[in-house]
């Protein structure tokens, strides 16, 4: 990514540390005054959750991974093999069909975030897929099942590429690794709450679960309502000057560049998502097969993972924001894998605690590093659609991974976890030897 050249020729409203709000392209004039700058310090943790606009990303995000998590990974997997009588392979026909759904329309959906703001694309899609959760406990075939997946799928789509978008635009770039982390802190909370509180009610029957899922997923087109209407605005958020670009071919020009100029962070995307991919799907089997773990003690040190990683996550965004994100990767990356070659290797509950939360640790590194990072390299202007681009690359590669995973499980048992550790420990090399001018922000907006 080029850095920001000639600043000394840019307009003073150019040079400020702020941005406009988000107005249809072709019905906004540029403005004449230079708009309210954000800090140049950037903001802290408290200050972006101080304002509101903030909130209500992380209540969509927080609400749509309750209702996707606690769906496809609990409820409807009981609900179409008990309830229903569904084969496994219906079953995964259904919860592929969702997260196909989701990462194919994550490109179009970043493009209208570019052109007509969070908001305005949220509101609709995630009304679609509220829809959906409110059909699924109607619908007892197959096909509409499979159908109504998908427009939970298409629905959902635009939650990431709008909220990151957006918190990025609202605390800016100097903050844009703190920023993420909060939504992905809100996501960690929605889908490890969503997945404990539908595992409690699915017993006492799957009408009860269905009206909790429709109560908490009615709440993200409501955010993105009182998004839309103004009440979630303050005097302090920046606002948006649109980027109008009157030649398609010069638009597209820029984008293409933009992309060559990304084009190294490409691989990693797949990879570490596909190294993902592969240990995720063997672990409930490993650990019940061959650690013989209870599902509470599972479920044990699956919080002990997400406990460390929720506790670690903003402060660890904030020290980013300062520091850069190559040294953070590194290490991020080096501890995944040895941490996850570990795992592999446990034998016992105790044994596994620490290796488990060693783990979490990681993973609370690279996430605000990653975020920053990719976001750091993407021109304002084509923020939402470049971000459903790299998020399309990360799903596919999430796609391919239990395929991989399960082929190695039947192989032996202990080679996901080490084949996934040796990927993870070449990423980490990878970032090591790369020059450190490639970490800094480019010309995406602020820096």
């Amino acid at each position: 990514m080029r850095q920001l050249e000639g600043e000394a020729q840019q307009a003073p409203q150019a040079a400020t540390d702020a941005e406009a709000p988000w107005t249809p392209v072709a019905t906004v004039e540029p403005k004449t005054q230079s708009p309210p700058a954000a800090p140049e310090r950037g903001l802290s943790v408290r200050e972006l959750l101080g304002r509101p606009q903030m909130w209500g990303f992380v209540a969509t995000t927080a609400c749509v991974e309750f209702c996707r998590g606690a769906l496809f990974l609990s409820l409807l997997p009981a609900y179409l093999t008990q309830g229903l009588s569904v084969s496994v392979a219906g079953l995964g026909l259904v919860i592929s069909a969702q997260y196909l759904s989701d990462t194919a329309f994550k490109i179009p959906t970043g493009w209208l975030v570019d052109r007509f703001g969070p908001w305005r694309v949220l509101l609709p899609f995630l009304s679609l897929a509220a829809l959906a959760v409110y059909l699924m406990p109607h619908t007892h075939t197959i096909l509409p099942l499979v159908l109504l997946a998908v427009l939970f799928g298409f629905g959902t789509s635009a939650n990431w590429p709008a909220v990151l978008a957006g918190s990025v635009h609202l605390g800016g770039m100097r903050s844009r690794a703190s920023a993420t982390s909060i939504t992905f802190l809100a996501w960690l909370a929605g889908g490890g709450i969503g997945l404990v509180a539908i595992n409690f009610l699915v017993g006492r029957g799957f009408g009860l679960a269905f009206t909790l899922l429709a109560i908490v997923i009615t709440g993200a087109p409501l955010a993105a309502a009182l998004g839309l209407s103004g009440v979630l605005d303050r005097p302090l958020d920046p606002p948006w000057n649109p980027q109008v670009t009157t030649e398609s071919g010069e638009t597209l020009g820029a984008l293409l560049s933009n992309l060559r100029q990304a084009a190294w962070l490409l691989p990693g995307m797949f990879v570490q998502m596909l190294a993902l991919g592969i240990v995720l799907p063997v672990m409930v089997p490993f650990a019940r097969g061959h650690l013989h773990l209870t599902q509470p003690e599972y479920g044990l040190l699956l919080l002990a993972g997400g406990a460390v990683t929720v506790l670690c996550l903003l402060p660890l965004g904030r020290v980013v924001d300062r520091w850069g994100s190559k040294a953070f990767l590194v290490v991020g990356f080096a501890l995944a894998g040895i941490a996850v070659a570990l795992l592999g290797l446990g034998n016992g509950e105790g044994d596994l605690l620490w290796r488990v939360s060693l783990l979490g640790g990681s993973y609370a590194l690279i996430l605000p590093a990653w975020n920053g990072l990719t976001v750091g390299k993407i021109d304002a202007g084509r923020r939402g659609l470049l971000l459903g681009v790299f998020m399309a690359i990360e799903g596919l590669g999430a796609a391919v991974g239990p395929v991989v995973g399960g082929a190695l499980y039947m192989s032996d048992f202990r080679l996901p976890f080490l084949v996934t550790a040796a990927i993870l420990v070449v990423i980490a090399l990878f970032y090591l030897v790369m020059p450190g001018r490639r970490f800094h922000a480019g010309t995406g907006g602020r820096t």
